[in-house]
């Protein structure tokens, strides 16, 4: 038993043997001859041992596969911060920075790891780049080598500018040019450009050509010259480079002042911009483009960058997305500053390391070389219903008036507007289309229609009262109402006559009033494709109230392009909604206006202008409505005055905000409809 506690394994320590002085062992087998084995196994272990050195663990290929997918991450952000890089980080990222610097902030729309090929202390991986442009895509794979480094225990990426693209070496670098698209025209009904590319002069200091003492005093001058703010413009040439062109205004041809030449640096640069055929034709309605500002290019979600045309108001900005188009996109393999090479130009291909692939390796390709491209989609262009030429003769009569005037003509068959206009500039507004002023007695055509759902007839009788009282409030007819046309009277004489108390005594529900307004295209909001307000006759329980919108009062508005609205829904039979882009054509959401209605109303508002109110306007309508819609500025009464009506082929509808003859409307009649 001695003798297996002196050579049981775990004596087998205290033999202190070692590598250097083991000895074959010869001891002679017997009948101990188990434990002679067992000593013998123990020793060939220790032996082995000494002659291989210790065990160490293989690189784990999850490294390289997370610093593969951190890699990808990297080049999509762009962000290469904490990237275990193989070298200099720093240098690494000057590489990449000087690479794609001209990429203009592109960066790949989406990078994912494709095949990984290992070879021990290696790895090749695949990175399938995709840039997404909108209207077209850019897709290549280029590879990365990634390294195990010993002293770190973990993967590095050898970096090497062929990962942004493999065709890219030391010497060059990616060019991303963006292509503008044209913008798109916009025709009248007949194709007819209204809105085109037309010759501008861009005017401004050049400071390339005066010396820079020069640069105050010739932004002072060239800003009075052309009537701008001379501090703020001098203040924009001092800041900006020496190499700058600094813009001051953008002038038509023909209206570059002469003087121009006679200051230092002021130069004129010829180019075209979108415009109408002048600077105030349907200015309130089309709008205008300019270049994009930083508001515009932060809430564009990347759609617009700086430099890109955009509508500033009007139907230039509501129909941005489709006047605008689609950028074309250029990306162009060029030498870095300084990188061309003397003589014949090669391209110098990245030394593969020992893992690389032959399909890896780059072939030279001449440079400058285009590496991708996508044309731009220009704008469509946008078609309205306008008549150009009568647009130039409403806007040209709208400049003889003054205050506030509206008016609009439309198609009485599609509602197309035909030509809508305002006098002066309501900065920006076009208040023929967005208007709210109260409708007065032209609503009664509605309140009409009221009656006429409770069964009545243009011949049956209501009463036409001196004065009717409503929750305590005394109502009566306007100024001078005869007393001959007070009593019981058929409906149609109400309307001829405009009997206030006719209306109010009908004692119209909120429903009933605002579903006859809705069938005649009044009250109901559409959405055109601009800004537009097609009135609003609110349904209020208040009875007061309920009496004053019956006769167009209250809480009633309407602006001149709803009210022709509501002249050519009884013309045509239907409900026509007034709209001004050729295919944006809205379809009504009220109950339909039946062609027995539609009969009636007619014969009453054919009898308005036979021998009511609008007696006056027989030349130019075969029906129609007048109105006057009262109002106070301090103790004095003012009145909106109105008409509206229709021929056989337009309805038209005009206001003057403050009153005034109904002989005033006449030459727009004349102009519009003669």
């Amino acid at each position: 038993m001695s003798q297996l506690s002196t050579t049981s394994p775990s004596a087998a320590p205290r033999m202190q043997l070692r590598c250097a002085d083991a000895r074959p062992f010869r001891r002679r087998l017997s009948a101990d001859w188990p434990v002679v084995l067992l000593s013998l196994f123990v020793t060939l272990s220790l032996l082995t041992a000494c002659t291989t050195g210790p065990q160490r663990p293989a690189p784990s290929p999850d490294g390289y596969q997370a610093l593969a997918a951190d890699l990808a991450a990297a080049l999509q952000s762009g962000d290469f911060s904490g990237l275990a890089i193989d070298g200099d980080p720093q240098a690494a990222l000057k590489e990449y920075q000087d690479a794609t610097e001209t990429m203009r902030g592109t960066l790949p729309t989406s990078v994912s790891v494709g095949e990984i090929r290992p070879d021990g202390k290696h790895a090749i991986a695949n990175l399938n780049q995709s840039y997404d442009f909108g209207n077209g895509s850019w897709a290549f794979t280029s590879s990365a080598e990634f390294r195990y480094a010993e002293s770190a225990k973990s993967w590095r990426v050898v970096w090497r500018p062929s990962i942004i693209h493999p065709e890219l070496t030391e010497q060059t670098r990616l060019v991303h040019d963006r292509v503008a698209p044209r913008r798109g025209n916009i025709v009248d009904r007949n194709g007819k450009a209204i809105v085109e590319y037309r010759p501008v002069y861009e005017v401004g200091i050049d400071k390339t050509k005066i010396p820079p003492e020069q640069a105050a005093d010739s932004a002072r001058a060239l800003a009075e010259l052309v009537k701008i703010d001379a501090d703020g413009y001098a203040a924009q040439v001092a800041a900006s480079g020496p190499q700058a062109f600094v813009l001051a205004i953008t002038l038509r041809a023909g209206q570059v002042p002469e003087q121009i030449d006679a200051i230092p640096g002021a130069v004129a640069l010829g180019t075209s911009l979108p415009l109408a055929p002048t600077a105030s034709f349907a200015r309130n309605l089309l709008g205008s483009v300019a270049q994009a500002s930083a508001e515009d290019v932060a809430n564009s979600g990347g759609k617009i960058k700086a430099g890109d045309l955009v509508g500033q108001y009007g139907l230039q900005r509501s129909q941005d997305a489709v006047l605008r188009g689609t950028p074309g996109h250029t990306i162009t393999l060029n030498y870095r500053p300084g990188a061309k090479p003397a003589g014949k130009p090669a391209t110098p291909t990245a030394q593969p390391s020992k893992a690389t692939t032959p399909s890896s390796v780059q072939t030279p390709i001449s440079i400058p070389a285009t590496l991708f491209s996508l044309a731009p989609v220009n704008g469509k262009q946008l078609q309205l219903t306008l008549d150009m030429d009568l647009q130039a003769k409403l806007e040209d009569e709208m400049t003889r008036r003054s205050g506030i005037v509206t008016a609009t003509m439309i198609d009485v068959q599609s509602g197309g507007i035909l030509a809508t206009a305002n006098s002066g500039d309501q900065n920006g507004m076009l208040l023929s289309t967005t208007g709210r002023y109260a409708p007065g007695s032209t609503l009664k055509v509605a309140s009409s229609l009221a009656y006429l759902r409770r069964g009545l007839t243009p011949d049956s009788t209501v009463l036409c009262s001196g004065t009717t009282i409503v929750n305590g409030r005394e109502i009566a007819n306007h100024p001078g109402y005869p007393e001959s046309k007070v009593g019981w009277v058929p409906l149609r004489e109400a309307l001829v006559d405009s009997c206030n108390t006719a209306f109010v005594n009908g004692k119209f529900s909120a429903a009933e009033l605002a579903s006859a307004a809705a069938s005649l295209g009044v009250g109901v909001d559409y959405d055109i494709g601009f800004d537009a307000f097609f009135g609003q006759v609110p349904m209020s329980e208040d009875p007061i109230v309920r009496a004053a919108n019956s006769f167009g009062q209250g809480d009633t508005l309407m602006s001149s392009m709803a009210s022709a609205g509501m002249s050519a829904s009884v013309a045509a039979g239907r409900t026509v909604i007034p709209h001004l882009i050729y295919d944006q054509v809205p379809s009504s959401s009220a109950q339909p206006l039946t062609p027995t209605e539609a009969a009636q109303l007619q014969d009453m508002m054919k009898a308005v202008v036979d021998r009511g109110t609008a007696d006056h306007y027989k030349p130019w309508l075969i029906g129609g409505k007048t109105g006057s819609a009262e109002f106070n500025v301090g103790d004095a009464v003012h009145a909106h005055a109105w008409i509206t009506g229709y021929n056989e082929r337009a309805a038209i509808s005009i206001m003057d905000y403050d009153g005034g003859t109904i002989f005033q409307f006449f030459p727009i009649f004349d102009t519009l409809l003669k």
